[in-house]
C-alpha cells in the first residue's frame, strides 16, 4: 500500500525512482532499496523516458524478493490484492477477453480492500486501458502480462 501512495499520477502503477528510493532514505521504508540493476533484472524498471525511471509497482510486488522461502518445499509471497479483483473480473466477464468498455464498466463495482465501490476510473487508467485494447485489436486477453500490469 505504501508504493500507491507514492504513485506518480493515480492509476499509472508506477513510482518514480527518486521516489521510491527517498522512502528508503527518508520514510525508514527498508524494503525499498533495491539497485537499478535487480529492478531491471525482475521487469520492474520503467525505462521508457530516461531522464524518469519508474518503479512499475505491479511488477516489484509480485517478485520474489518479496518472498520468503522458510522450507526448501514451499514459499510464502505477499498476498496479491489483484488476485481477488481478478477473480471478480473472470466472474462476470465468463470469456478469455473483453473490451476495455466490459472491462471499465466491471470496475465501478470490483470489490476491492483498498478501493470503494461505485467509482470511476481515473483518465490515465481509461487510456492505458483503451492502449490495452487497441494493441488487442479491441479484445483485452484478461490472463495476459499487459492486463495484470495494468491491474
Amino acid at each position: 500500500k505504501m508504493l500507491v501512495k507514492l504513485e506518480e499520477s493515480e492509476g499509472s502503477g508506477r513510482v518514480r525512482l527518486a521516489d521510491f528510493y527517498g522512502s528508503a532514505l527518508h520514510a525508514g521504508q527498508w524494503q525499498f532499496s533495491e539497485s537499478v540493476g535487480y529492478l531491471r533484472d525482475l521487469g520492474a524498471l520503467d525505462e521508457s523516458e530516461s531522464s524518469n525511471l519508474r518503479v512499475i509497482i505491479p511488477n516489484y510486488l509480485n517478485a520474489p524478493s518479496n518472498c520468503m522461502e522458510p522450507s526448501a518445499y514451499y514459499g510464502v509471497c505477499c498476498i496479491d490484492e489483484c488476485e481477488e479483483v481478478l477473480g471478480y473480473v473472470e466472474r462476470e466477464v465468463k470469456a478469455p477477453t473483453a473490451t476495455p468498455k466490459e472491462i471499465a464498466n466491471i470496475f465501478v463495482n470490483v470489490p476491492s480492500a483498498s478501493l470503494a465501490a461505485g467509482r470511476k476510473l481515473s483518465t490515465t487508467s481509461l487510456h492505458r486501458l483503451q492502449e490495452l485494447g487497441d494493441h488487442h485489436q479491441g479484445h483485452i486477453p484478461i490472463h495476459g502480462r499487459l492486463f495484470a500490469q495494468w491491474l
